[in-house]
């Protein structure tokens, strides 16, 4: 009903401009302006980008010092992956405006898209240069410099971002990440509140348990497995809390039905296995090697087929 009503709209001004030909007053162009808006934005409610965008360009063309054209044009032609028009047109908005974080923030956002991280990133930047503790902009920054293995610089803002009241694990994790590829700590304080923020996150379970394993926590690391395997009991879990209480804690009833458990479930890392196998400090070896001698029960699914013919014949049980 609302694209009807500004088509309508649309088509009686472009006659009325028609009508007054190119000596048209300037309120019959702003009026024609903002119709192409309103249109532009009824198309692209409708998801129909390609006019939206189309409509949008025609109301920058008629009036270039039309702001929320100009902005609404460069998202959509960036939402429709024509990220040179798009960066092309912020760009353009942005010399009106130096100063506007919210046309900044959808240009980084382009120059991500288009594939220019180190673009995106100098975005950013001056975008805290304005505003040092945008948490938007800082959890953008620091996400495209940890994937760009900038971890020196990610770490100053992910600790500006750790100062904030509200915290997202995930800068708890990266703050993790980053300290031990800086070779600073092996992140387990910060892999500690990641897990205590969001307890269902695999990742951060994962990451505490090696960092629990570099300290050599090894009995809350199979703490953290335990609570790994409630969430996956992926077979490599079992064999890897298998493997600490085997030859860490010397727990060989726990470890032996673990690691039964994991090898039933199809665990077959070959060199995991010769590394339990050959350890050196391996107290029960014999039960150790009597689990990957005996085969794995049999689900009635793997049973073979009966041969052809369905039936033994009975002269054969004579």
């Amino acid at each position: 009903m609302k694209l009807r009503f500004y088509l309508v709209v649309f088509w009686s001004l472009v006659l009325s401009v028609t009508f007054l030909t190119s000596c048209a007053s300037g309120q019959y162009r702003d009026e024609l302006v903002e119709a192409y808006y309103n249109l532009g934005n009824a198309y692209g409610e409708l998801g129909n980008l390609k006019d939206s965008a189309a409509v949008y360009a025609r109301a920058v063309q008629l009036d270039p010092s039309f702001p929320n054209a100009s902005y609404n044009l460069g998202i959509v032609y960036i939402q429709t992956d024509d990220y040179k028009r798009g960066i092309k047109v912020l760009e353009s908005l942005l010399d009106q405006e130096p100063e506007n974080i919210q046309v900044m923030k959808v240009l980084g956002w382009g120059l991500f898209k288009s594939g220019d991280i180190p673009g995106a990133i100098g975005m950013y930047k001056q975008i805290l240069n304005i505003d040092s503790y945008n948490s938007d902009t800082l959890k953008n920054i620091t996400i495209l410099l940890m994937d760009s293995n900038r971890f020196e610089e990610a770490y100053t803002y992910l600790l500006q971002m750790a100062s904030l009241d509200s915290v997202d694990p995930l800068v708890y994790f990266y703050l993790g990440s980053a300290e031990k590829e800086l070779e600073l700590s092996t992140g387990l304080d910060w892999f500690d509140l990641a897990y205590q923020g969001d307890p269902s996150s695999e990742e951060y379970i994962r990451s505490l348990i090696e960092a629990l394993e570099t300290e050599a926590d090894y009995g809350k690391a199979v703490e953290m497995y335990e609570v790994l395997i409630a969430i996956n009991p992926d077979p490599l879990f079992l064999f890897n809390e298998a493997f600490i209480l085997l030859t860490a804690l010397e727990d060989y009833k726990k470890g032996l039905v673990l690691l039964s458990e994991a090898i039933d479930n199809g665990f077959s890392d070959p060199e995991r296995i010769e590394e339990l196998k050959l350890f050196p400090d391996l107290l029960d070896r014999e039960s150790v090697l009597e689990v990957f001698m005996t085969p794995p029960l049999q689900s009635l699914e793997e049973i073979p087929d009966p041969l052809p013919g369905g039936s033994v014949d009975p002269a054969l049980l004579n």
